[in-house]
């Protein structure tokens, strides 16, 4: 029993100061076993998986970058293109109001000269009509005369 007593006072084996030598061989040995294993094996491919993502990730800027450039170009050659076909507009409407205005114009001079010729057979219309009607009424004046005249000695 007194073997019992002295294990159980001896408490957890991990604390027996007897030991502490043969425990810290063996942590340095796993630590520096750990650190070769994390530093040749681990590290290389966390490396080359970083810098083919970094390659990546440059091509894609890259890329990126000429994309940008070519929608700037077709930006600039469209924006060309709608000017070149907002000045062929404005010509385009400038050609048909100078064309209406000839032709409006020209309708305008139609219609005055037509005017002018019917205002002058109109003119010609009145002086015969002025001329027949003074003829009337000078015939009528000369079959009236002698009658108004009989009334008025009666």
């Amino acid at each position: 029993m007194a073997n019992s007593s002295e294990k159980s006072s001896i408490g957890m084996p991990q604390l027996d100061f007897s030991n502490f030598d043969n425990q810290t061989f063996w942590l340095f040995l796993f630590l520096i076993l750990v650190f070769l294993v994390i530093r040749l094996l681990v590290m290389p491919r966390m490396e080359e998986t970083l810098t083919n993502r970094r390659k990546i990730i440059e091509e894609d800027i890259q890329e990126a970058e000429e994309l940008k450039d070519k929608a700037l170009e077709v930006e600039k050659t469209l924006n060309n293109e709608l000017e070149e076909a907002r000045v062929k507009a404005n010509d385009i409407l400038r050609n048909c109001k100078d064309e209406i205005k000839r032709n409006t114009q020209e309708a305008i001079a139609d219609i005055d000269i037509k005017i002018a010729d019917l205002i002058k057979a109109s003119e010609k219309n009145i002086i015969s009509l002025k001329a027949e009607s003074k003829k009337e009424v000078s015939n009528l004046s000369k079959k009236l005369a002698p009658e108004i005249v009989k009334l008025l000695i009666s």
